[in-house]
């Protein structure tokens, strides 16, 4: 698997495993590593089994009806801090982080001129000249994804051709190619047509906590920005049929459940990664938990690991 460059204008080629472009030189040396996360392999390409989420450096807060904490978080996460933030993710083992890429990610080329390795998962939107997927390609992503509303918005459209091209597209660039939703119904649909890509990402989260959705609620999604996966019993059955590698997100409901609860869940019920918004804060002690988790979860999930 090989990545794009770092940008056109820079022409050195990614590693084979999937890493960015090497740089030229690393002003801030990297900490020293923290010790090793578990790995697991995505169309050969290896990731963490523990992935850092974009959500909270962009200010997607779901933060349900108070209004500041998005901007709280944006005023929180720096330039400086994120990079902080990126090297400890880094020295504690995990590889991977997934960013929106219409969103601002110098922050990461930044890193990687840094001499930073983090790899870059990017979700793009759809459009008639998937001018996002190239973007995403061109800075260097190793995988890009299909972002989960947009799947949907395809699906309810009856378009699921147009996911076929998308996948169709990314490979041809030799990028790993993936589905995100948050309907069950998408990923359903994708292997009713045997899609040819290389992974999914589907939400995957319990209900309790106190502004899950009630019973009898409609839609797939929280009415108040409060839910992402509508069934979760659900998910976990259709996903233990499924053979690619799921990423499961929205594990902790956007902050509602805590990661010694939401990790095992996650892990338990047949997620081979999980994708969790970190503050530089919380990294210890969440490698911590996902180590624990995924030692645990030999003994109890039925799926077979990625």
């Amino acid at each position: 698997m090989i990545c794009a460059a770092l940008a056109p204008a820079a022409a050195s080629a990614a590693a084979e495993d999937g890493s960015p472009p090497p740089a030229s030189t690393s002003p801030n040396p990297m900490p020293a590593p923290q010790g090793h996360m578990p790995m697991g392999k995505i169309g050969g390409v290896q990731f963490s089994r523990l992935m850092l989420g974009g959500n909270l450096v962009a200010g997607y807060a779901h933060s349900r009806d108070l209004a500041y904490v998005a901007e709280l978080m944006k005023r929180y996460n720096t330039e400086s801090r994120i990079l902080q933030t990126l090297e400890m993710a880094e020295s504690h083992g995990i590889n991977a982080i997934n960013l929106s890429i219409w969103d601002n990610v110098s922050f990461l080329q930044q890193h990687w001129r840094n001499g930073g390795k983090m790899k870059l998962i990017a979700q793009a939107l759809p459009s008639p000249d998937l001018d996002q997927f190239k973007k995403a390609v061109d800075i260097g992503a190793c995988a890009v994804h299909l972002q989960g509303h947009g799947a949907e918005q395809l699906m309810e459209a009856g378009d699921m051709d147009a996911i076929a091209k998308i996948m169709a597209y990314v490979k041809r660039q030799k990028v790993l190619a993936g589905v995100a939703a948050h309907s069950l119904e998408v990923i359903q649909r994708c292997e009713a047509i045997k899609l040819d890509c290389d992974f999914y990402q589907k939400t995957l989260h319990t209900h309790n906590y106190p502004t899950a959705p009630k019973p009898g609620e409609a839609g797939y999604l929280g009415q108040y920005d409060n839910s992402w996966c509508k069934d979760p019993r659900e998910v976990v059955k259709v996903m233990d049929g499924v053979a690619k590698p799921w990423i499961a997100f929205k594990v902790m409901a956007a902050g509602a459940i805590s990661p010694k609860h939401a990790f095992p869940y996650a892990f338990n019920n047949g997620a081979d990664f999980i994708l969790a918004g970190m503050f530089d804060w919380q990294i210890a002690e969440d490698v911590a938990v996902a180590k624990a988790a995924f030692a645990d979860a030999h003994t109890k999930r039925e799926r077979p690991w990625a």
